[in-house]
Formats: structure tokens, C-alpha cells, sequence
């Protein structure tokens, strides 16, 4: 029982905009939890999940689903979904299975709407520092440095041409008296 290209670019659509939305995978990707692909690995999930609901969705059920979402995360972003958000993650890409099949794109509209500017995160700087680190080999081409922000005046408003002191902080306490340690920026000057 195969799925029409219009059904199934929707459920593609579909799966793209509610994965990529889905916080576990987002912090994974944002925290480079796997590895200097992250974001790559991610883009694959996506399609592979996609591709997983159109060509085996008549025959599958949530649990196959949720089990493909916790065995790709454990695998290739060594995350354990301990909230439960896999299966539930699961039941809802079901639905949306059996809706695009049924030619009922409403799940995905909903989701564009509540989503209209959904982009996959890019891997953080810190995160991308610490695998280029482990690269042992480089092609000499230096990526792009991103763009800041100039820096922000003593009401936190946007000051041009100024340089903001860096402030010292005190020790940081919780409300269990402990004191929180704070992690020392690598090559820091």
C-alpha cells in the first residue's frame, strides 16, 4: 500500500517541521551531542523517519515508531529519552501518518502555522570547538567566524563603538546552600 508523492511530501513536511522542533533532538544537535555532524545526522533522522512512515507506516504501530526515535537518539546523539518524549513523539507521527494517508493535512498545516520559521539549530560554538579539536587533520580553509552582537551598555541596550567591561561574578549558590561551579572558557585571554 503505497502512499501518493502529495500524501507523502506532507507527511515528509510533517515530520520535518515536528522533529526539528522537538527539544531533545534540538539540544542535541545545539550541544553537539553528536559529534561535529550533528546537524547532519539530525537532517538524516528526518528524512529516514519520513521515509520509515511512507514506505512501512500501513504495517507499523506506535511503539515501532517510538522505538525507532529512542534507537537513533541513543545511537547517534548518546541521548537516553528518559522523559518519555520518544513515545510521544511516536503517537504523534502516527497521526499524522494516518491523516496524510487519508489525504488530511491538517496536523501539518497546524504545525507550520505554530512553527512558521523552523530551522534546524546549528551545533554550538563551544561544541563545534571541541571536535575541530579532535580533528587530526585540516584543509586550511578557516570557516566564517559568526556575527555578534555589538556590546550592551549598562541597561543591557545596544551601545555602537563601546567596549563593555567584563563583569566579575561572585561565587553562585543554589537554594540548597551548594556552590555551583562554573565551566573555565578554554583559551580565554
Amino acid at each position: 500500500m503505497a502512499m501518493n508523492s502529495a500524501h507523502a511530501q506532507q507527511l515528509h513536511d510533517g515530520v520535518t517541521l515536528l522533529l526539528s522542533n522537538w527539544f531533545a533532538l534540538r539540544t542535541a544537535v545545539e550541544q553537539g551531542w553528536g559529534g561535529h555532524e550533528s546537524e547532519d545526522k539530525a537532517k538524516w533522522f528526518m528524512n529516514t523517519v519520513a521515509e520509515y512512515l511512507v514506505d512501512e507506516g500501513h504495517k507499523i504501530d506506535v511503539d515501532d515508531i517510538a522505538d525507532v526515535l529512542d534507537d537513533v537518539m541513543s545511537e547517534e546523539f548518546k541521548t537516553i529519552l528518559e522523559d518519555n518524549s520518544g513515545y510521544e513523539m511516536g503517537k504523534v507521527l502516527y497521526l499524522m501518518y494516518k491523516d496524510c494517508a487519508a489525504g488530511n493535512y491538517a496536523r501539518v498545516d497546524a504545525l507550520r502555522k505554530q512553527f512558521p520559521n523552523t530551522r534546524l539549530p546549528t551545533a554550538s560554538r563551544a561544541a563545534q570547538a571541541d571536535s575541530d579539536s579532535d580533528d587530526s587533520g585540516s584543509d586550511g580553509e578557516d570557516e566564517p567566524a559568526p556575527l555578534t552582537a555589538p556590546p550592551a551598555g549598562e541597561d543591557g541596550m545596544q551601545v555602537d563603538g563601546t567596549e563593555a567591561e567584563p563583569q566579575r561574578r561572585g561565587p553562585v549558590v543554589d537554594e540548597d546552600g551548594f556552590q555551583m561551579v562554573g565551566r573555565r572558557g578554554r583559551g580565554r585571554k
